[in-house]
């Protein structure tokens, strides 16, 4: 192993330069099979207490997901902050504010999500309550809960962590880091849950022991194979709050609007058999997991556009977005395919049966193309996020909770029973993925106008005289 000083990365903007389809497939693809092994460990999870048969076990597990999104939702709003500021910084060539804004970061996201975990953990069994468990359920994601909440900060500095690393240009580092997690749950749930007979709560103790790994490792890399260090300035510190905060806040605010959608859903689904609860708890672990490349591409190609905005190239700015959408696209109808033709081994693999195995069938049918949509929102919201506009992304995921959720999953449940709340919820994402993606094309080009010094018309004039 090199020493400290040889190691010293020169980090520096590396996405103002080449194939902008390019970089957001490697940025997406290795960002997400480190985001997909932090998925993987619930099902994971899943899969172990699967082998329980008992069904309020898994039931129960969509409860605790539906407490444990909010919490995570906090983690990945601080990341993106991180990912932002650093990546804005690096683009600009300021070495030093980007490391004090590194460090800066991992402060305030583990000081934030320590004080969110408190409260969490103290009201667990009445926000339980809130969305709908009770009975059994109720009694194992308390215990689940319990255990694994406290450990929200840890969360926080692998997903902010690992989102600096990709910034400093370092993707597959952040991957491998993320993988050790998983490595580590793979190897505890079996032991924990069945030769200690610890049951949930050693389900819990292995997601523990995975988030512990995954925070050492990149902190690892990000001073030790990196040395991205600098010494903490209260100063630095203050003076940079609010530019972390003017991303973190909004960042934040937009991501806890999926989570409020998915705890009407679970809440609505609860009304159904504890048979469709465990559909709904398998769904919630198996989505992401299949789908994991586009929850990780709004978090990955934020550094590129944050980079080429920091460089002020707008057009590889709305490369970015276009490329993207297509990227999504692609993958969407790829997974879903796979997805559709593998569901029958995959239902049987996790002991899905009854009402559960009819909804996860159902499920498979739909998820690809509501998926697509849902993406492009995605990727509409990181651009926003880092052009300066995190409001307008809050704005877009609140109102996709509210009017592209409730109305149509309360309709859908009405005439369709448990099936219709999941295409209430598709028909959202229809509807909110175009109007943030056409708002964000509308942006892009606005910027790009006031750049040259032309108001929008001008703008426009100009282009159709060439």
């Amino acid at each position: 192993m090199p020493s400290t000083k040889r190691a010293k990365a020169k980090v520096e903007a590396k996405f103002v330069t080449g194939s902008i389809m390019r970089h957001v497939i490697v940025l997406s693809s290795t960002a997400s099979i480190g985001l997909v092994s932090l998925f993987a460990v619930d099902l994971i999870d899943f899969y172990f207490l699967s082998l329980l048969h008992v069904q309020a076990i898994t039931a129960s597990l969509a409860f605790a997901a539906a407490i444990m999104f909010f919490n995570m939702s906090f983690s990945i709003g601080l990341s993106i902050a991180m990912s932002a500021t650093v990546a804005r910084a690096l683009g600009a060539k300021q070495d030093m504010q980007a490391r004090h804004l590194a460090l800066n970061n991992l402060v305030v996201s583990v000081s934030f999500t320590a004080i969110i975990a408190l409260p969490t953990w103290i009201f667990r069994i009445e926000l339980l309550q809130a969305i709908g468990a009770a009975g059994a359920s109720l009694d194992y994601a308390e215990r689940y809960l319990r255990i694994i909440l406290p450990s929200l900060p840890l969360l926080s500095i692998a997903m902010s962590g690992g989102g600096l690393v990709r910034v400093m240009g370092a993707p597959k580092l952040s991957m491998f880091a993320m993988l050790s997690g998983s490595v580590v749950n793979l190897i505890l749930d079996p032991i924990l849950i069945f030769y200690f007979d610890m049951g949930i709560e050693g389900a819990a103790w292995a997601s523990v022991a995975a988030r512990v790994a995954i925070s050492l490792s990149v902190l690892y890399i990000i001073y030790f194979m990196h040395d991205f260090s600098v010494g903490f300035a209260y100063s630095k510190f203050k003076a940079q709050l609010p530019i972390i905060f003017a991303i973190a806040l909004p960042a934040m605010a937009t991501q806890l609007a999926t989570p409020v959608a998915n705890a009407f859903m679970t809440w609505e689904m609860s009304h159904y058999s504890e048979s469709y609860m465990a559909g709904w708890s398998f769904a919630g672990r198996a989505t992401p997991v299949v789908f994991g490349v586009i929850f990780a591409l709004s978090g990955a190609i934020g550094a590129i556009y944050g980079q080429n905005f920091g460089a002020r190239k707008f057009d590889r700015v709305k490369r970015t977005l276009t490329d993207s959408a297509l990227f999504v696209l692609i993958y969407c109808l790829v997974a879903w395919m796979v997805f559709y033709l593998a569901i029958d081994y995959v239902l049987a693999s996790f002991h899905i049966v009854g009402d559960a195995e009819a909804f996860m069938q159902f499920v498979a049918i739909w998820i690809g193309p509501t998926f697509v949509f849902y993406g492009m929102l995605f990727v509409a919201n990181a651009a926003f996020n880092n052009l300066g506009y995190p409001l307008i992304s809050t704005a877009f995921n609140f109102g996709k909770a509210t009017l592209g959720t409730i109305p149509f999953v309360m309709y859908g449940s009405y005439i369709m029973g448990a099936e219709g709340i999941f295409i209430g919820n598709g028909l959202g994402n229809v509807i909110f993925g175009v109007g943030a993606l056409l708002t964000c094309l509308y942006i892009i080009n606005k910027l790009a106008n006031m750049r040259d010094g032309k108001g929008p018309e001008e703008g426009f004039r100009n282009r159709h005289k060439k």
